[in-house]
């Protein structure tokens, strides 16, 4: 130990001299603690490779390095397990226990760094002493009376050692001995612990010490003031479970001895604990429960409170499933769950892509973890039976989530959301919470089902009242009325749907952004009958797959004769029949396999109940071509125009005010240009044009009819036959002008299931061509118009310049294909009532 000099003097103590330790000598790593030089320690030894290095030391000159793993739950270390820096110890006494472990009694003689480890059997180190460094007198001293003192301290704020210790701590004289033994003694973290073992200056040990005994005491302070709080808190608590059994006392007394009730009342009392309630929400809660406590159970009020205060414990205040936001997976279940639907589901992936990209954001703190479920609410548009509701489930089932869907079809009353307030005899939560209970979680897949059907009664608009519900701005504090306390909707993850979304109101639309769900056509039904429907009826119906076959043929002119749909609930429903049916046959014995094909569809289902049009057989004059769409597909319309003697224009077959308009804008316009057709005036003046739209029971409306309205009244009037082959939509003005028009892709489809092979459609409608399948666009030629010229040098047998009676004229692009154009070759001119093969 250096020798203390005068305060006044500046040299440095000299160096302590250090014990010589061999070059090369064996290696015992321990676990979770670290030696000091001085000190004499027990180790005890269990592993092999520990117990063969002891055997090893004794054999040679009974020197061993101990040296601490960096990860204490490897069983078996090699030296990149082991700290660079050690202590080298001289082994006292070995003694073998019967169970096969090893005691060592060794004193610690100096720190040693590693230059190299070896290992055979056992582990051996190249090592070299670590010479102690110290610095000036005067530091070291007050380095050391700072460290007495502060242990002191720690010792007397509670630290938890034994007197034994404390005293041989307290005992130390030199600064190196006393900085070690208070990091071997202290609680410190091992890495703290080796740190200290490794610094060889004095003045620098000393002060990691005292660093850490800092540390320690600010450790200490902040438990002092945790467990005086906890000793508050429980004062507290036992001062009001004090209170409550009284109370319990007194309440047996009062009501004959039963104390039901209040076990009931601790039971909620119990599970409000439990719900880790928001300050203000819990503050209400206990109100309504401290009034229950009170009142005497048979109270008409007791009932209501205690009512409410079981939907508040039944409601998933904190229970949130975990998002599997994988969109890999989500794309593989939608493909799975549905056929078709591409943008459709394009769309939904985006959705959730978003979602999936923001979560890895909000985990990296990139982000605040609220801003996860911001997004737009998706509202899912389309007729019947076209698989709103079902992509709805997918989205849950690829989410992980719960699902739950909520039929607004005919809501009139404000309640249904919001719910009623307590005041109302048999009042109940709205069946947005009403949902959430049924889903015991927070963020669950919420289905608006039928958003457009909301009526609007006496007591308030339920769509207002959705309002909040889906504004992300509003919903994280969603008051119902029944209780009275905020609910946090912002996790939900809400999905409209509408037939009609035009009847959804404005504000309420703006909130949410579409995706539409256009009809299938018939290829696409087909694929989904083999696919889900027939598998699924022939489950239900108790038949195997061996049992029934039914072809191709068959189900398509089931589609075509049977159903007339958008969606295919309706063929499910003949597939169901065909099903049973087959099935009373094979239960009465009467065949054991049944092949169904079209021709003995008629046996199942009897006589076809829809009957397609078909495209007219031959150019006739005043017949023109039309097509309309409905909710449930696309057709072709015949319009039939009669010249007679009388004077006015006639318009029957059950039609609207927008069709009646366009029937005389269409007039007007070719009297405008009467004279340029060859078109007597006197004849249009003095005659009775009756314009006939067939299947008079339908009812009719648009202005898409424009077109072949206006080609049907100049076919008539000009005597030349309008073209059999040809279909057209499109509206048009006084002035002639071809305007686009909407459903394009139904409309097709149903004029090619007519036989129609050339469409007239408005030029502005070129970019929805791309909806419809490439095998249609190549096997039709598509005629885009700005105006009727074009229309009618098309639908007219001869073209325009059989109207003009002029020279040829280059009529408008055909397109065909995937898309591309080329130039249509003007009709030939052919006698009535003889076919001519269409042109392109």
């Amino acid at each position: 130990m250096p020798t203390d000099k005068s305060p006044t003097d500046k040299s440095a103590v000299p160096d302590v001299p250090t014990p010589i330790i061999p070059f090369n000598i064996p290696v015992c790593p321990v676990r979770g603690s670290v030696i000091y030089p001085t000190m004499v320690q027990h180790i005890d030894a269990s592993r092999a490779i520990s117990i063969a290095a002891i055997e090893a030391a004794m054999e040679e000159e009974k020197v061993i390095l101990i040296v601490s793993q960096r990860d204490k739950d490897v069983d078996d270390p090699t030296g990149e397990d082991l700290y660079d820096v050690g202590t080298a110890c001289n082994v006292l006494r070995v003694r073998k226990n019967p169970d096969g472990t090893v005691q060592m009694l060794v004193t610690a003689l100096s720190r040693v760094r590693v230059a190299r480890y070896t290992q055979t059997e056992y582990l051996r180190a190249d090592v070299q002493e670590i010479a102690v460094k110290s610095g000036k007198v005067v530091e070291i001293k007050a380095l050391t009376r700072e460290l007495t003192s502060k242990f002191e301290s720690v010792i007397q704020g509670g630290k938890g050692l034994t007197s034994d210790a404390v005293q041989a701590i307290q005992s130390k004289e030199d600064p190196s001995e006393l900085a070690d033994f208070i990091a071997f003694h202290m609680d410190f973290r091992l890495e703290d612990k080796q740190a200290v073992l490794e610094e060889g200056n004095l003045n620098s040990r000393l002060k990691k010490v005292l660093t850490l005994l800092d540390a320690e005491q600010e450790v200490m302070a902040v438990q002092q003031k945790i467990r005086s709080q906890v000793k508050e808190e429980i004062d507290r608590n036992q001062r009001e479970y004090y209170l409550r059994e009284q109370m319990k006392v007194i309440q047996k007394e009062l009501h004959g001895g039963e104390d039901g009730e209040t076990d009931e009342t601790e039971e909620l009392r119990t599970k409000i604990e439990a719900l880790e309630l928001a300050p203000d929400v819990k503050k209400e809660i206990d109100r309504e429960l401290n009034r229950l406590s009170r009142m005497h159970p048979d109270a008409a009020e007791a009932s209501v409170i205690r009512t409410y205060l079981t939907w508040v414990t039944e409601l998933p205040w904190n229970v949130r499933s975990d998002d599997q936001l994988d969109v890999n997976e989500a794309a593989r279940i939608l493909d799975e769950d549905h056929y078709g639907l591409e943008k459709v589901k394009d769309r939904v992936l985006e959705y959730l892509a978003v979602r999936q990209l923001r979560k890895a954001r909000a985990e990296r703190g990139e982000i605040d973890s609220t801003d996860v479920n911001k997004g737009p609410i998706l509202v899912f548009t389309g007729p019947p039976g076209v698989g709103k509701t079902s992509i709805a489930q997918s989205i849950a089932k690829a989410l992980g989530r719960k699902y739950v869907r909520i039929a607004l079809g005919g809501a009139r009353d404000e309640s249904d959301i919001r719910g009623h307030r307590r005041t109302y005899i048999g009042a109940m939560p709205g069946r947005l919470i009403q949902g959430l209970r049924t889903a015991g979680t927070k963020n669950p897949v919420v289905l608006l089902d039928e958003v457009d059907k909301l009526g609007n009664g006496n007591q308030g608009d339920p769509s207002s009242a959705l309002l909040e519900v889906l504004d992300p701005a509003q919903n994280f504090s969603f008051t119902d009325h029944y209780l009275g306390v905020p609910f946090d909707l912002s996790e939900v993850m809400f999905i409209a749907t509408a037939n009609y979304p035009e009847q959804i109101p404005p504000a309420l639309m703006d909130r949410m952004e579409v995706i539409d769900f256009s009809s299938y056509i018939e290829a696409e039904k087909l694929e989904i009958a083999k696919r889900y429907l027939l598998p699924r009826q022939l489950n239900q119906n108790g038949l195997k797959s061996n049992q029934i076959q039914i072809t191709d043929a068959a189900l398509e002119r089931l589609i075509s004769n049977y159903t007339r749909e958008a969606g295919v609930r309706n063929l499910e429903r003949e597939i169901g029949t065909v099903a049973r049916k087959v099935a009373r046959r094979l239960a009465g014995g009467e065949a054991k396999r049944v092949k169904v094909t079209d021709k003995e569809l008629d046996r199942y289902l009897g006589q076809s109940r829809y009957t397609p049009e078909t495209e007219a057989r031959e150019d006739t004059v005043g017949l023109a071509t039309g097509m309309f769409y409905t909710p449930v597909g696309g057709d072709i319309l015949f319009i039939e125009t009669s010249v007679s003697p009388g004077k006015g224009l006639l318009l029957t077959g059950q039609i609207g005010d927008v069709m009646k308009e366009s029937a005389r804008a269409a007039l007007t316009y070719i009297k405008t240009n009467a004279e340029r057709f060859h078109i007597d005036k006197d004849k249009i003046d003095n005659s009775e044009i009756h314009v006939h739209f067939p299947a008079g029971a339908i009812p009719k409306e648009g202005p898409s009819a424009g077109g072949a309205i206006a080609t049907s009244l100049i076919s008539a009037l000009s005597g030349i036959p309008a073209r059999h082959d040809v279909a057209m939509t499109g509206e048009i003005t006084l002035t002639g002008r071809y305007l686009p028009i909407g459903g394009l892709k139904e409309k097709v489809l149903g004029a090619r299931r007519a036989g129609i092979k050339h469409i007239i459609m408005p030029k502005s409608n070129e970019a929805d061509l791309r909806d419809i399948p490439l095998h249609l666009r190549s096997s039709m030629a598509f005629h885009p118009a700005e105006n009727l010229d074009q229309v009618l040098d098309v639908a007219i047998v001869g073209g325009l310049a059989a109207l003009e009676r002029s020279h040829e004229r280059v009529l408008p692009p055909v397109m065909g294909g995937e898309g591309g154009t080329e130039p249509l070759k003007k009709a030939p001119r052919r006698k009535r009532g003889v076919e001519t093969p269409a042109t392109a």
